[in-house]
């Protein structure tokens, strides 16, 4: 059972075509495991509709929801772009991830494999058009412990796969963590199950450990 959600405020502005393509990606997917959020979000787009009857379409948003799940629906590439992949990662690029996400990992893995950024951590920078907001997925570890760090703006982690811990809460498939620059923290992967995550970030990560900021520009997060 998920327990962990996307702010009404968030949901809201996804229906009115407000979020980059990298945010409404992950909340895209979060509806998809979500039947809660989906009823927001209907609800909303109902009301949006209503008030927008007899707008021009030149009205609307180019980044609406819509447009990113167009974008999701694309045929995904060809399944031997899964040979790109590394290690237990591969298993994650087709019909085991959420359809929101298929043919962005599929499109992806098409032009890079999946980069080892530490021991037992792997990232997939997918291709979204968002500015400095990055989507990716990371792909942990049983048992493996992130360094500790806090955000410069919105960090939006969801669950696809797997249980991690931190210092606010415990979060399994589904949950989002929607966390700001208040937040220093420190993820703890559960040590039966290996874990992947979509995570969206507004800017580069503010680790605690001179180490961690000395490569952080190596490893890109």
């Amino acid at each position: 059972m998920i327990e962990h959600h996307v702010s009404d405020d968030l949901l809201l502005e996804y229906a009115a075509g407000a979020l980059d393509e990298a945010s409404s990606l992950l909340i895209a997917t979060h509806l998809a495991l979500c039947p809660p959020c989906r009823a927001v979000v209907r609800d909303a787009e109902a009301m949006g509709g209503a008030l927008l009857d007899g707008e021009p379409p030149e009205a609307m948003s180019e980044r609406s929801p819509n447009n990113v799940l167009e974008r999701v629906a694309r045929p995904p590439a060809d399944p031997a772009v899964r040979a790109n992949t590394h290690g237990g990662a591969d298993r994650w690029a087709g019909a085991n991830l959420p359809q929101p996400l298929r043919g962005y990992v599929a499109e992806t893995l098409s032009q890079r494999p999946w980069r080892r950024i530490a021991p037992g951590l792997r990232q997939l920078v997918l291709g979204t058009a968002s500015g400095p907001t990055t989507a990716r997925l990371f792909h942990l570890a049983p048992g493996k412990r992130i360094p500790v760090h806090s955000h410069r703006g919105l960090e939006l982690t969801l669950v696809l796969q797997g249980t991690y811990r931190d210092e606010c809460a415990t979060f399994a498939r589904g949950d989002v963590a929607q966390l700001d620059d208040s937040v220093t923290h420190r993820p703890v992967v559960d040590p039966s199950e290996e874990c992947l995550a979509l995570a969206v970030t507004q800017a580069p990560l503010r680790f605690r450990s001179t180490v961690m900021r000395l490569i952080q520009p190596l490893v890109g997060v």
